[in-house]
Order: structure tokens, then sequence, then C-alpha cells
């Protein structure tokens, strides 16, 4: 019997594994219902409507206060909402999240985004064997049918996460939209599912209160253009292009030539046209202001070639001149190469987060695992724990920045299980101890060193009337020892979630304050107010040289 039992589950993994190596068996390739040289037949009229929308463009930003000039765009003022906000959900999400592949470790991991971009490069190899050597690119598209993706969930589940803002990646590098673009017919609704998803997720985001966001890429892997009449490809650089292939160089852009049975299936639906900025990414952005009316701006895809090129400020006084007097927006700092840092309303780090605390806005962008886009090779080794992650933003918060903390669907739409119980545990905690997070500033100590073995981090209140310490390690002891806490002589101390008054002695500036642990809380079944990360909230003493 236990022989039998053995064959049977040795059958059963034989048989899994065989469907991880075939996914692809059962699918027919895709075919749009135009080719891109049939295309050019809707080029004259898409590039007239460009001209019209750019003219557009310079009428609103020529009647308001802000020019597309570095100087001027430097005088908009951060929201904010987005600075109480701290805690935001990066939707990463595309036709990359069907094959959902990333080698594991940080190196190569961190970017299963790319897959589409590294399947005949990189990851060939693993490509041929899964989905078959002749799987193209686009042949994702017929498989990106949002079969379990409700935005009305997505959202709940942001809200009860306690994130304040959402931005779905509505465009990724291989130029696939996530809503209706008029300036493409490679998008959600001309092709796979059919439905207009954005539009789904803003009218849930607007409903529960939630700030939304466009993410954006102003470069594409390729895109077809006609020069001198003649088909030709686009390509984001030299390391994109085929072997053998004859490139050349205009204007700073890479050329190559067109080779319908290759192209046909990498660049399905994107209209052809003379002018790739013009033509294309700014009317294209623009389009989408229009239509969702975002809250931020999130370019990527900046770093080969300068703004100037980009014309991204062009973009961002519009979207700073749509808004004046009727809502307070966001544009990110990656404009192009070397704007970060030095452009928008809040600087983009990935996973390199800001070490000290910051006079300026800024945002990590970091996800529960060790990988952008879903990996379905991510397991519970390599996330986080729900400590690590309330740990995380906590940090990130002490030091004056946001947290945009990627969530990773499936191509289905479905967000794994691992990732709901983190964002539930994340929520769970904030709801208690948010007092803590949203709307603070950073304290005038950033954290306590860890050799009394209490790490501790500090906010502050905007105002400076408190300041909230907030500690990871359950003391031995029956005290915690907070040695940065500038408490007002003579006010109390309380615990969030717990309504008594504790006991605190102001032990000097070596040893700083000793606040003893109710008896209740003590012992290994103490009545805690919750599991990780208990905030201790005090009257600042603004006026002492602590």
């Amino acid at each position: 019997m236990k022989q039998l039992f053995i064959i049977c589950f040795l059958s059963v993994a034989i048989l899994m594994l065989h469907g991880q190596d075939s996914q692809a068996d059962q699918y027919k390739p895709y075919e749009y219902e135009y080719s891109t040289t049939q295309l050019k037949k809707f080029t004259k009229k898409h590039v007239k409507r460009a001209g019209q929308e750019l003219a557009e463009m310079d009428r609103i930003i020529s009647q308001g206060p802000f020019s597309a000039s570095f100087e001027s765009l430097s005088g908009h003022a951060t929201p904010e909402w987005y600075k109480d906000a701290k805690l935001g959900i990066f939707f990463d999400w595309g036709l990359y999240s069907i094959a959902g592949y990333g080698e594991k470790g940080w190196s190569r991991a961190r970017y299963p985004d790319w897959y589409l971009n590294r399947m005949n490069g990189p990851y060939k190899e693993y490509h041929h064997r899964v989905w078959g050597e002749n799987f193209q690119r686009d042949d994702f598209i017929g498989l990106f049918n949002a079969e379990k993706f409700d935005a009305t969930e997505v959202v709940q589940l942001v809200r009860s996460a306690g994130a304040k803002y959402m931005v779905p990646f509505s465009k990724h590098h291989d130029g696939f939209c996530l809503w209706d673009s008029d300036f493409t017919q490679r998008d959600v609704v001309d092709m796979n599912p059919g439905r207009d998803l954005t539009r789904e997720l803003i009218e849930a985001c607007e409903q529960a209160g939630i700030y939304h966001g466009f993410y954006f890429s102003v470069d594409e892997y390729e895109y077809p253009v006609l020069v001198d009449n003649e088909f030709k490809l686009r390509l984001w650089s030299k390391d994109m292009a085929p072997d053998n292939a004859g490139i050349v160089e205009m204007e700073g852009e890479i050329i190559t030539d067109f080779k319908a049975d290759i192209h046909d299936k990498l660049v399905s639906g994107k209209v052809p046209v003379y002018k790739f900025l013009d033509q294309y990414i700014i009317p294209q952005a623009k389009d989408f202001i229009d239509k969702y009316d975002p809250d931020i701006l999130w370019f990527d895809g900046e770093w080969q070639r300068p703004a100037e090129y980009y014309k991204t400020p062009e973009i961002v006084a519009y979207f700073y001149n749509q808004a004046e007097g009727r809502k307070e927006v966001a544009a990110n700092d990656r404009w192009g190469k070397g704007t970060r840092e030095h452009g928008g309303d809040f600087y983009t780090s990935e996973t390199d987060e800001v070490v000290e605390k910051t006079n300026y806005t800024w945002e990590e962008n970091r996800s529960m695992s060790e990988s952008y886009g879903y990996n379905r090779t991510d397991s519970l080794e390599n996330y986080l724990t729900a400590n690590e992650l309330i740990e995380m933003l906590v940090r990130i918060v002490a030091k004056g920045g946001n947290l945009n903390l990627i969530v990773n669907p499936e191509g289905s739409g479905k967000i794994p299980k691992l990732q709901v119980d983190l964002l539930s545990e994340l929520g769970n905690w904030l709801s208690l101890n948010g007092e803590a997070i949203y709307a603070t500033r950073p304290y005038e100590s950033l954290c306590d060193n860890t050799q009394l073995g209490q790490p501790v981090w500090y906010t502050g209140s905007k105002d400076s009337t408190y300041g909230y310490a907030i500690i990871f390690d359950w003391p031995k002891s029956e005290t915690f020892i907070c040695a940065n806490a500038n408490i007002k002589w003579d006010t109390e101390v309380y615990m969030l979630g717990w309504d008594k008054p504790l006991q605190w002695v102001d032990r000097g500036k070596r040893w700083g304050v000793s606040v003893k642990i109710p008896e209740e809380m003590l012992g290994k079944t103490g009545n805690r107010p919750c599991k990780y990360a208990w905030v201790l909230k005090f009257e600042h003493d603004i006026n002492d040289e602590y």
C-alpha cells in the first residue's frame, strides 16, 4: 500500500512538472486583426489627432502658471496629502505577469516585469523549455484575460492595508496599455481582455477615497516608424537590436530595418508614426491625463536619454496647469537621464532607500519579495515577514519618506495569498498605530542605536506637539528604554492601543527615558495591544536642548 502511494505521488509530481514545462502547448499563436503594415492606414488620422493634442497642450501651458522649464516646474508645491499619505500601493501588472518569471537572487530576480524583453536573451533557454520555441512575445496577449481581476476587491485590499494612494502600471516598456488609449491599438480594449481595466480601478479608487496615479513608460523596447515613407523599427537601445541588424542613429534615435515576420510579433497594435515623441508618447500621456484625471504622474523608462528629448517637462507642465485651482497633484522625478533627485515633487528610490532623514520628499519603491512583477519562483523564504514589512515602513517614514509598496498580481489578476496575508497584517497594525505614521514628520532623532538591545525608531506629529517611539523588540526587562525620547516634563506617556498612562522616568542624556511596562503585558501571555512594533506616544519638549 505504501509503495502504491509513493508511485501515485511521483506520478502526480511528474505530471505537475510536465505541466510547468509545457504551459503554451494548448494555446494558438495570437494574431491581431491588422499587421503593422496594415495599421499604416490609421497613420494619417493618428498624426493629425496628435498635432491637435499638442496644440491644445501648448495653449493650456501658455495660459497657466507653469511653463515647461525646470525653473518654473520647481516652484510647484508637493501636495500635503501626498506628504501625509506615507503608504501607497504600486500595482505591477501586465503581459509579463502571464510568464511570471525571474531568476532568484537580488541581481536577477528583481525585474520579472522585464521578461518580455529578456525571453529571447538571458531567459531564452527557460522560455523555449516552458513556452516553446515558437511562442513569441505577443502571444501573451491572447492569454491576458484578467479572469480573476476584480477592481473593487483590489481597491478594498489596498484600503484595508492602510494605503492612501495607488499607482497601477498603466503602460510598461513593451507598450501594452491597460487603458483604452486613443493613440494605439495595443491596449486592453482593442485586444484582450476587451475591458478598460484602468477605468475599473480608478472608479473603485474614487469610490473608496484612494488617490490614484498614472505609471507611464516614456520609452518602449521597439516602435514602428516611417522614414522616407519606409517601415523601420525604432529601438530603445542598441542592446535590443537582433543579431546582424542594420542599425543607424537618427537624431538620437536608434533605427533598424523592419522585418514583418519577426517584428509583427513584438509590436502588435502599434500604429506607425513619423515622430515617436510628438506623434505618440506626448499625445498618449495627455490623452490619459484628460480621460482619467490622475492625482500622481509616475514616469519610468527615462534613463537612456535626457528630459529635453522626452519632453517630459511639457507633459508635467500640462499636468500641473490642468489641475491648478481644481486639485493638488504630484509628479515623480524620472523625467530623463540625470533627473532623479533633481525634478518633480518627490524623489523615487528603488530598494536602495535613503539612509538618513531628509528635508525633501521621497518615495521608496519596494516589493514584499525580491521581485518587481509577479514571479512564480517566489516563496515564503524570499518574502519579508510581517514584522520586517512593518519595520521597513516605519524606517522609511522616520526618515521622511513614503513607501510605495509593490503588489504583484498573477497574469489572471489574482493577488497571491502570501501578499494578501502580509497586507492584512500591515493593515491591522496601522489600524491601531497609524497615528505614529500618517501625517507625521521626522523627529529630532531618527532612532536609538541597538546597544541597549531595543531598536527604537521615532516619528513626530506635524506640529511637533507629539513624538512617537516605535519599539520592535519586546524587552526582557520590565521597562522600555528610549534613549532619544525628549518628553515634556510632568506629562503622561501612553502606548497606542492601551488606554492607561504608563509610568516613566527621565534617566538623563546617556540613558534617556525608562518607561515601565504594565503588569498586564508582562510574560509570554501578556495582554499586548498588537503583535509587532509597539508605539509610545508622548508630548514632545520642543524647547528642551536635549
